[in-house]
């Protein structure tokens, strides 16, 4: 954090000492202000330009210092009596021809973009008929450290060593700088040939399409949202992989495939709406949506699609009956709760479009836990999300360092894993707050690093590498990854075991690695708030608590949140928590005939596999839009 700012102070200081310099004239204190420019530029030009567009990011970076800096060298020419020489004529040449190099190099940057910029970008999909030519090295389209920043060196070393030394160094410098510039042109030119087919936007977009077309696929997984969302497909993505029917995802935001965990199946990122109106599938009658999002209606105006709301959990919140989900042609609960949440509220879903379907994602949950020498917490607060129901909202701000100051300090020793919201903070800077006191008790309560942290860095890296290999840009990634990698499972396995072997070590687990069901499996109990994690975490037949922060009353509570009503409440001053955690170490548990019944209310019927009867409801839906 103390870096940046310096850069900025330091950039705009070198470059008007450059011209200080120049005029007073001295070569060597010239020379000092120019290294200290060029040292700051990369900084402080990639602080600038981030989340520039890239048209305004190349221009800014052609337009910027460079010109100030080619005139300062003139200047310093000038100043020390070379302006009428031979030297100097040739040192403002090559001026003039390095700022022509280097629109010629940011235009060349820019059409390589836009060609490998494929309007439809895809994973496990064969691109070889495209020829997709490898991305150009990246030290050729860095903007900040590349030959676009520092093409200019030459020139301005030599008029800094002419000012001393004579002036055939800047005639040297300036020659130096335009080859220098003419070879990165001619470098960067060679990929922007071998990409220029990648232009044809409509052959590229058929090309996917007709791939596509030839896997025949059943059902379309539509998701769109913001980036912090992709949890809400992930968790979907084991189901899909272990259907029967032929299933392709699509996307529209492509800054979300390398957030997606690793699927079997084909994925496609539409971001443009005609582009997804134009990509027929025939054979595709079905749309599953895993979230309610605006970007949505594109494909429900679609008429050959059968609409269906899966959803991204089921819960007591508001969210999981929102007006919204009425525009479906279907909506699928997990079991007769859903049905009676939906008839309870009045949002206009008939209770003929609502399915119960299971929650086919539960097949990884046990009712055993794994071994430990300690009792194991699962601490999983909600996000703070705008659903404006106080009951449901989340215990990190009012109870959360609370409640995790008193678990570290529980004696007997317990672990406490803690799993935060994937949005947490977002909305609320209480909640980003209490997140950050809770990440500081978490880590003084472990005390040293472990020695596995390396180990489990090491395999991070690995399975980061299986999951987007190479190092190229969106258009060579889609092209490597028309299949799924073979050893992903067998790296995540090795991660896993490297993850648990420590059982006394408290843990901050996020996003899929580990998994919330792997924590449900590591857990002896769960506290959490009004969410699907309360739902889900019955399959796994365990004691849980649900945080009451409002301090409502329990009946009350009970009712109007029915998943809490075989679980421990804990209040705001943490009342009931020793309760709890006297389960955990093993003392009788009064609510375990409770959550057999309640598990079946929220979840459905037990089947051996969750998934059969989310299995029977997709093949009867493909049936009615085949008659």
């Amino acid at each position: 954090m103390t870096k940046l700012p310096l850069a900025v102070a330091v950039l705009p200081l070198a470059l008007l000492g450059m011209f200080v310099t120049a005029v007073v004239p001295s070569g060597w204190a010239y020379a000092v202000c120019a290294a200290a420019g060029y040292l700051a530029e990369p900084g402080v030009m990639k602080r600038v330009t981030s989340g520039m567009q890239p048209l305004p990011r190349v221009g800014l970076s052609v337009a910027a210092p460079s010109v100030l800096r080619g005139a300062s060298a003139l200047v310093l020419l000038a100043r020390v009596g070379q302006g009428g020489s031979g030297a100097f004529v040739v040192a403002a040449l090559g001026f003039l021809a390095v700022q022509a190099l280097r629109v010629g190099y940011a235009g060349l940057l820019l059409y390589v973009w836009w060609c490998r910029r494929l309007p439809a970008v895809t994973r496990n999909v064969d691109l070889s008929a495209l020829r997709i030519p490898d991305a150009p090295p990246r030290r050729l389209t860095d903007l900040y450290r590349g030959p676009l920043a520092f093409i200019d060196l030459p020139l301005v070393a030599g008029a800094a060593v002419a000012a001393e030394a004579g002036a055939r160094w800047a005639a040297g410098g300036a020659a130096a700088a335009v080859l220098a510039g003419l070879v990165a042109v001619v470098l960067l030119a060679v990929p922007a040939w071998r990409s220029r087919h990648l232009a044809a936007k409509g052959r590229v977009l058929d090309a996917v399409r007709a791939q596509v077309r030839a896997y025949e696929p059943e059902v379309v997984v539509y998701f769109s949202g913001d980036l912090q969302s992709a949890y809400q497909l992930n968790g979907w993505l084991p189901v899909l992989d272990r259907t029967e029917r032929r299933v392709v995802i699509v996307l529209r935001e492509r800054e979300m495939l390398p957030r997606l965990d690793p699927t079997t199946r084909p994925v496609v990122c539409l971001p443009l709406g005609k582009d997804l109106a134009a990509f027929e599938l025939p054979s595709a009658r079905v749309a599953l949506f895993t979230a309610n999002a605006a970007n949505n209606t594109h494909l429900l105006r679609m008429p050959q699609f059968r609409s269906v709301y899966i959803g991204h959990g089921d819960s007591d919140k508001p969210t999981s009956f929102n007006p919204f989900t009425k525009v479906y042609d279907e909506v699928w609960v997990a079991g007769p709760a859903g049905r009676e949440r939906y008839a309870r509220s009045g949002v206009g879903v008939a209770d003929t479009d609502v399915v119960e379907v299971g929650r086919p994602s539960l097949w990884p949950v046990t009712t055993t836990t794994a071994a430990a020498p300690q009792p194991t917490v699962l601490y999983a607060p909600t996000w703070e999300g705008f659903h404006g129901d106080e009951g449901a909202a989340t215990s990190l701000i009012t109870m959360g360092p609370a409640l995790v100051r008193t678990l570290l300090a529980r004696q007997p020793r317990i672990r406490l894993l803690y799993r935060p919201h994937p949005l947490t903070g977002t909305l609320d800077r209480r909640a980003k707050a209490a997140h950050a006191e809770i990440l500081a008790l978490i880590e003084a309560a472990n005390g040293a690093a472990a020695e596995d942290d390396a180990r489990l860095g090491r395999l991070a890296a690995r399975l980061d590498t299986v999951r987007q290999p190479g190092r190229g840009d969106e258009a060579q990634t889609a092209r490597d990854c028309a299949a799924p990698a073979a050893d992903w499972e067998a790296v995540f396995a090795e991660w896993q075991d490297a993850y648990w072997a420590d059982g006394t070590r408290h843990r901050v687990t996020a996003g899929s690695r580990p998994g919330l069901y792997d924590c449900f499996n590591h857990a002896d109990v769960l506290i959490a708030d009004v969410s699907g994690v309360v739902t889900d975490f019955l399959a796994a037949d365990k004691p849980y608590a649900v945080a009451n922060p409002a301090g409502l009353d329990a009946d009350v509570f009970r009712e109007r949140y029915p998943a809490a009503a075989a679980g421990q409440l804990i209040g705001p001053d943490l009342s009931g928590l020793d309760e709890l955690l006297d389960r955990a170490g093993g003392a009788p548990d009064p609510l375990a005939h409770e959550r057999g019944r309640l598990r079946a209310r929220l979840l459905g019927p037990a089947e051996a596999d969750p998934l059969a009867p989310f299995e029977r409801a997709l093949d009867a839906l493909l049936r009615r839009t085949a008659g």
